[in-house]
Order: structure tokens, then C-alpha cells, then sequence
């Protein structure tokens, strides 16, 4: 079965840059909670990061502040580390289905920017493993948590996630 990825276009398209920023920032800030990987983001503080998808028109602008994403839309400053690529090859860094090395050094994503800072996200991406336990506890605590995440991991979230975007991407 293919999926094709016209309706999130189309989404992205339509809908304003500063929406989908704001968005991500918040809804990527939530997922965050509990992972290990954003104290390693300490060294980033005040970094501005610009991401655009090309094949879409889109460009999104964020600050690093206290460990997370922030919207940064409305700056005209310009980012420290610009990532650059097409729907497809984000989403394939975003689902874990391609690593970030062959992403860059096949040019599907373009970094610019300060090189210590770039590289230094390119390996924080690398690294980067969502802990479903860390974050139930983070966000119901530890009782209601250890009693939730047998189930969620009964229902295997993660694989049928994995297995949806690939359907999305390799068809």
C-alpha cells in the first residue's frame, strides 16, 4: 500500500511558517521531557537554528533556550546553523529511517553555517533515542507510569510508527 505525502505538502504549504513553528517548538518541547539528550543541549544556549524543507517552500526559525526549541519566527537575525533538504529526506531523519551521516554526505541535507555548532546537532540527531519510559514518568509520574508502559510497550507504538513511515517513504 502507498501513501503519498501530497496532503502534508499541501499542508505545509498552506499553512503559514509561523504556525508550524510554533508547533514544532511546542509539541517537540513536550516530547523532550525527561530525555537525556537535552542536557547535552547546554552547549547551544542562545544558537539560533533555521531549518528549511525545499520541495515545500518552508523555512523555520528556532533559538536554543533552556534545553529546548523555541519559536524564533519572528527574528530577522541570521541562524548559526542552517539545515537545508526536501520533505522526504527530514522525514526520513525524523523517523529514524535514514542515519544523519549518509543524509549529509550524500547532500540530501545541506548544513551551513558554524561548523562546531552544525556538527555538534548533526551528532546530537545521531545520538538521539526516545526513552517512552523516561517520558511517561516525566509527564504522569512514576506510579501511573509504571503501570501505563507495559501496555504501550504490548502495543508496540514505536514499530508500528516505524512501519507506517516507511510505507510513507520507501513507496
Amino acid at each position: 500500500m502507498m501513501i503519498t505525502l501530497k496532503p502534508l505538502k499541501h499542508f505545509l504549504r498552506f499553512v503559514p511558517d509561523k504556525v508550524h513553528t510554533h508547533l514544532i517548538s511546542r509539541v517537540g518541547g513536550h516530547l523532550m521531557n525527561g530525555q537525556a539528550i537535552t542536557s547535552r543541549l547546554d552547549f547551544m544556549e542562545g544558537k539560533r537554528l533555521q531549518l528549511t524543507i525545499k520541495d515545500t517552500g518552508n523555512c523555520w526559525k528556532f533559538v536554543i533556550r533552556n534545553n529546548r526549541l523555541v519559536d524564533d519566527a519572528g527574528s530577522n537575525s541570521v541562524a548559526d546553523v542552517h539545515i537545508s533538504g526536501d520533505l522526504k529526506t527530514f522525514l526520513l531523519l525524523a523517523t529514524g529511517n535514514e542515519d544523519p551521516d549518509s543524509l549529509f554526505f550524500s547532500r540530501h541535507l545541506s548544513l551551513e553555517g558554524n561548523t562546531e555548532d552544525g556538527l555538534y546537532i548533526k551528532n546530537l540527531i545521531d545520538a538521539m533515542d526516545f526513552d517512552t519510559g523516561v517520558y511517561l514518568k516525566s509527564i504522569l509520574g512514576q506510579t501511573l507510569a509504571t503501570r501505563i508502559a507495559p501496555v504501550v510497550e504490548r502495543l508496540e507504538l514505536s514499530k508500528r510508527i516505524h512501519s507506517l513511515s516507511e510505507k510513507v517513504l520507501f513507496n
